[in-house]
């Protein structure tokens, strides 16, 4: 009999030592494939990016490798997610398998079809100058601020590259652009060959079908009686730039009024990408000839009434405190090329309303005007005598200017050269915006408005814009913002995908902490608004309502005049983003994007995340990472059973009594099952038993509130709710990892973090839940712990009595200290449903937590009054 126990008691130990070591390979298993998630995630959003810039660049081998590389990685997740959830989510696969099949087809039609030749306007973003040019790129920007600028299309730098390939011209115009650089070169007969060759070339079907497009898109909104009237402009990559401007180098052809007249006009511009002129300046810059970089403009023309340049600080004299402002009769040409007499304004740069007094103006005798022909082109006119010595310009239109000129200005960063134009009905236009050339380098006093108020970000997508800061902390916060009026830039103090649809309304992003290759950023860079990251305090210093610039090109954020803004006459730039999707027909690399890039998944919350959901690969990534996070976030009680032999206990702790399961580096190893906080090495966990360490915290102490004595005493034998007391808190624990689950007198809560040397991976998730009172006193604590964790800067979603407060990507320097805060919370927070006793507890109580009132003594004070 005693041969047989002893056999039972081997075959059970042995069984016992199965069970255990199979638990601890599941657990590793667990914690090592959440870790290769959070890598390929990473992975997937660097993968975006950079098919966001190859589809802009319209590079299409690279693209190809990139989309393929990518999908590998999209894979990759959904076998990581089913792998940690046992296969809850092999739908993936087929989803996968859907989304690939389109995405080749759409491919198909990229690999067949011309690349793009045009974009319009108001889709050219701050980082395509290389492709719009410099008369287009700036003027994208304006249009996005909520400037008024005509519409117009921009016929790209690499079509006009193309056209010449096709045409068989580019080795021949590159001949030529070598001859003009030797010394005598007959640069105007160089410039007739070109001139000659480029006139004499013929647009291919498929090409001339894309102007035609292009034609089309001008003519829209057109009133039926109105004829199309465009301008035809160069726009050359280092044209109007800070170094180079090229300023009357290249053609521009103005009133053209039929399609035909179209595509003459387009040649003729970019023909002169190689006139005597252009050549000439080529020569005495000691610009490469080679580098002909044109991209053409096609914007629709203003029926001008008056027109002029507007420079936005004095050229002669920057410091002065004044700007300089022309202006003529009719169509700016004569104002520019300067052979008419034109009217001059020095406005003030304050923005108090421009009257006689405050405004030096000289009048000039005006005698003639250049107008639209009727048939195109331009013709002179006489102007009536009675007209020739008024002024040109109301004083409101000068005030009018000059805000407009100080906002492009401060969109610009510095002083600008501006061509404007105002119609028969009084609309102003802005026609084209560059760096002033001045007599001095000095930049002219802005007052505080252009102070940096944060710098030190990182630009997640380039460019400027202004608004007014809106903070959100909350779902509730961004729920509240989804009807602001008016350009907003959001500031968040984590990246958050919940904000995914607000992007599209808002002016810029700011975000405390996040990264350039987080979803937001993917977002915001596939439309076109600055976003800075890693700010780090822009929730804290900025406040709500203040009107800021944002500029993502150095990662900073400055001063603005709010009446500047505030008082601008075109809409925001909320009306102004639509994306890069370009309304030609048909456009494969748009098609290529709206399966790759668009972030439609935003609310985990929500019924419409799923699976079926998945219209994109970032829809599928951004849903693979929340569902394996929460997989982790939700270990189950089983598997702590299963892996009980495995446990250790800290002895001697202040606060929690919990075991702890080491899935590797987490704890100091060959220690006997209890152990002392020298032998924990996890740093999420050790930051969080030294909060809980911190003095005066009510460990075993009711709240200082009539009847929670009694209530605490019935704990002690409650068992009727999901962890009843007595049953043991755990922790799965690694180097820089935690996932605790523990049960505090009547309420659970659960933290999962990462806290290492990547700041991307970082993360706290934390969790609190339930009560032993009635319901409105557990959802007025609810209350209570949202209020905390929204101050200690945690995006935070708020359920019945069940707070959800997340924190991602922050340094090990954050995530310590807020682990740190998380045990004084554990230990504050006990019982205190039950202090709940009217509305206005639990804002009183989270004042106290937050002053470091542990003990409850102001309430104590009080009650005693």
């Amino acid at each position: 009999m005693a041969g047989f126990f002893a056999r039972l008691m081997a075959r059970w130990r042995e069984s016992r030592e199965r069970r255990k070591g199979d638990a601890l390979r599941f657990i590793k298993a667990r914690y090592h494939m959440f870790r290769i998630l959070l890598a390929d995630n990473e992975r997937a959003l660097e993968a975006m990016a950079d098919v966001d810039r190859l589809l802009v660049e319209n590079e299409q081998a690279r693209l190809e490798a990139r989309l393929s590389e990518l999908c590998a990685v999209v894979l990759e997740l959904a076998d990581g997610l089913n792998r940690l959830t046992g296969n809850a989510y092999d739908g993936l696969y087929s989803r996968l398998d859907i989304l690939e099949g389109s995405l080749e087809e759409a491919l198909d039609r990229f690999r067949n079809s011309p690349r793009g030749v045009w974009l319009p306007l108001r889709e050219v973003t701050a980082d395509q100058r290389e492709q719009a040019g410099g008369k287009a790129q700036p003027l994208g920007t304006l249009i996005r601020a909520g400037l008024p600028v005509p519409d117009g299309v921009v016929v790209t730098r690499r079509a006009c590259r193309d056209y010449l390939r096709h045409a068989r011209l580019d080795d021949r115009l590159k001949a030529l652009a070598r001859d003009a650089s030797a010394d005598g070169a007959d640069l105007d007969a160089l410039a007739g060959r070109a001139r000659a060759m480029v006139e004499a070339s013929v647009p291919s079907p498929e090409f001339t079908a894309h102007l035609a497009a292009a034609w089309e898109h001008l003519s829209q909104n057109t009133a039926h009686d109105a004829p199309l009237a465009i301008s035809v402009r160069s726009s050359a990559s280092g044209e109007d730039g800070g170094v180079h401007s090229f300023a009357g180098q290249y053609a521009s052809v103005l009133n053209v009024r039929s399609f035909a007249a179209f595509i003459e006009a387009f040649k003729e511009v970019l023909a002169s990408a190689f006139s005597a002129r252009a050549l000439a300046y080529r020569v005495r810059a000691g610009m490469a000839l080679q580098a002909v970089d044109m991209a053409v403009l096609c914007q629709r023309m203003v029926d001008a009434r008056a027109s002029g340049v507007l420079f936005t600080a004095d050229p002669m004299d920057p410091a002065s405190g004044r700007m300089l402002l022309t202006a003529v009769y009719g169509l700016g040409t004569q104002a520019v090329s300067g052979r008419s007499p034109a009217d001059v304004f020095r406005p003030s740069r304050d923005l108090l309303p421009a009257t006689p007094d405050n405004t030096p103006v000289q009048i000039a005798g005006k005698t003639v005007r250049e107008v639209p022909g009727h048939d195109g082109g331009l013709r002179l006119e006489d102007v009536p005598g009675s007209q020739s010595l008024e002024q040109v310009l109301s004083f409101e239109d000068v005030s009018r200017l000059r805000d407009h000129g100080l906002r492009i200005e401060a969109l610009a960063g510095c002083p600008q050269d501006i061509e404007w134009a105002v119609d028969s009905g009084g609309t102003l236009w802005i026609l084209q915006a560059r760096p002033a050339r001045l007599s001095q380098t000095v930049r002219p006093d802005t007052g505080p408005s252009g102070q940096v108020i944060l710098e030190g970000g990182h630009g997640a997508s380039p460019g400027k814009a202004a608004g007014q800061v809106a903070i959100a902390r909350s779902r509730q916060d961004l729920a509240a913002l989804a009807h602001v009026p008016g350009p907003m830039v959001l500031t968040l103090h984590q990246s958050l995908v919940d904000a995914a649809s607000l992007v599209p309304g808002a002016a810029g992003l700011l975000v405390d902490m996040g990264n350039p290759l987080d979803h937001l950023a993917c977002l915001s860079r596939e439309l076109g608004i600055p976003m800075i990251t890693g700010l780090g305090t822009a929730t804290t210093a900025l406040e709500s309502g203040q009107w800021v610039l944002v500029d993502a090109d150095r990662g900073a954020v400055c001063a603005t005049d709010a009446d500047l803004w505030r008082n601008a006459s075109s809409g925001s730039a909320r009306s102004a983003v639509t994306g890069r999707s370009a309304p030609q027909a048909p456009d494969a690399a748009a098609s290529v994007r709206s399966l790759v890039l668009p972030l439609n998944l935003t609310d985990a919350y929500g019924p419409t995340f799923s699976i079926l959901e998945c219209s994109s690969l970032h829809d599928m990534v951004r849903f693979i990472h929340e569902k394996a996070v929460i997989a982790l976030f939700e270990a189950g009680d089983a598997v702590a059973e299963e892996a009980f032999a495995l446990v250790r206990r800290i002895k001697d702790t202040t606060g929690l009594d919990f075991l702890i399961i080491d899935m590797g580096g987490g704890l100091v190893p060959g220690r006997s099952t209890e152990i002392g906080l020298e032998a924990v090495l996890c740093e999420p966990l050790k930051a969080l038993c030294a909060g809980m360490a911190v003095p005066g915290l009510r460990w075993g102490v009711a709240p200082p509130i009539p009847g929670v004595g009694g209530l605490m005493s019935r704990s002690l034998l409650d068992a009727r709710s999901e962890r009843p007391v007595g049953n043991p808190n755990y922790a799965f624990v690694a180097r820089d990892y935690l996932n605790l689950n523990a049960r505090v007198d009547y309420h659970f809560a659960m933290i999962d973090a990462v806290c290492g040397a990547n700041a991307r991976e970082n993360s706290i998730r934390f969790r609190f839940k339930g009560g032993g009172t009635a319901r409105i006193q557990r959802e007025r604590r609810a209350a209570f712990v949202e209020m905390v964790m929204r101050q200690e800067e945690f995006y935070t979603n708020r359920q019945g009595d069940m707070v959800t407060a997340v924190l991602m990507e922050g340094s090990r320097e954050s995530i310590r200290a807020k682990m740190e805060m998380l045990g004084r919370f554990l230990g504050f927070s006990r019982l205190l449903d039950a202090a709940m006793v009217d509305d206005d507890m639990p804002a009183r109580i989270a004042q106290a937590f937050l002053e470091g009132d542990y003990q409850l003594k102001g309430l104590e004070e009080k009650g005693g009054e």
